[in-house]
């Protein structure tokens, strides 16, 4: 028993006696500093006012960065177009093929950064547009996991919305930049063929559902009269006016349905939405009249500190 406490009591002064020498080399290092910056504190006043002056330029001249987001509808199966396009247009920014995006952007070419794009999943909606949709996914989820499907980029094209965020410098082109992407992105003769025969469609298929709900509306009428006049009304005759009611909703929802997409399909790339110069996020924005003195002062501060280290490892191969 003796024998651990002596023990126990042996670490404890081991304990205490590291933590003093940590003490006292934390002391003599921030001495070390303080009498480093003492000795050359003029140094470090023309370095903050230099940096404050590089940073106040920066601040006056340079030309900020801006995320535009948009909301597109690739219409008439052109999703794998669409992303090609951006995989090309990135490409050609990543190698700046200065020719190439002039033909694209004319004088704004430079200012543009990046291109992103990604479906908007809303799985919801489109397992209701077609029972076809429902069988394919019954399928599929039996061979891979529900997640990861919905998920899956290979699924992007069955999404109606995609958004895309854009990199501009500056504010003045976004605009302008913007307008000339979507012209690019529809200029496609292939899509634009596609679009007058969906616009032709859509037009006959409209008008025939105004033609049938007229016509639905003249049996009604006709069946409603007929029940008015005749006191006694079969169980045949109710049935066939729900009937004829029933199929009206279904037509007038079906011309909503014909209407949207005809809205929908006025262009191969549709926008929806866009939204305009917006500022990146920052985990941490620092102001460059005072990031830049800072910086001066830490590259001033390592010099002298690797020169230091360099010495002592030095000092100590001599005395080995």
């Amino acid at each position: 028993m003796a024998q651990q406490n002596t023990s126990e009591e042996i670490d404890l002064g081991y304990l205490l006696e590291k933590f003093n020498d940590f003490s006292k080399s934390l002391v003599r290092s921030l001495f070390l500093v303080f009498d480093f910056f003492k000795k050359y504190l003029i140094v470090v006043i023309v370095l903050v006012i230099v940096g404050f002056g590089i940073g106040l330029y920066k601040d006056m001249y340079e030309v900020k960065s801006y995320n535009n987001e948009l909301i597109v509808i690739p219409n008439f199966g052109s999703v794998d177009y669409l992303y090609d396009k951006v995989e090309a247009l990135n490409s050609k920014i990543a190698s700046k093929d200065s020719i190439y995006l002039k033909k694209v952007l004319d004088t704004n070419f430079s200012k543009l950064n990046l291109i992103e794009i990604e479906p908007i999943v809303d799985f919801y909606n489109f397992i209701s547009e077609s029972r076809q949709y429902v069988d394919i996914l019954k399928i599929i989820s039996q061979n891979q996991d529900f997640s990861e499907y919905v998920e899956n980029m290979t699924t992007s094209k069955y999404y109606k919305y995609h958004r895309m965020n854009i990199s501009i410098k500056g504010k003045s082109s976004s605009d302008k930049i913007i307008m000339d992407l979507l012209k690019y992105f529809n200029d496609n003769e292939h899509f634009q063929e596609y679009q007058k025969i969906y616009k032709t469609t859509k037009d006959y298929e409209i008008e025939e559902n105004y033609i049938m709900i007229a016509q639905l509306d003249s049996l009604i009428k006709a069946n409603y009269t007929f029940q008015n006049k005749n006191s006694s009304v079969s169980v045949n005759t109710i049935t066939d006016q729900y009937n004829l009611i029933d199929k009206k909703k279904q037509l007038v929802a079906n011309l909503r349905a014909l209407k949207m997409e005809q809205s929908d399909y006025i262009s191969p790339i549709k926008s929806v939405n866009v939204n305009y110069n917006i500022e990146p996020e920052k985990i941490i924005d620092i102001s460059n009249k005072i990031k830049y003195p800072l910086l001066l002062v830490f590259l001033f501060s390592l010099i002298f500190f690797v020169l230091y280290i360099f010495k002592s490892l030095k000092r100590y191969s001599n005395e080995e």
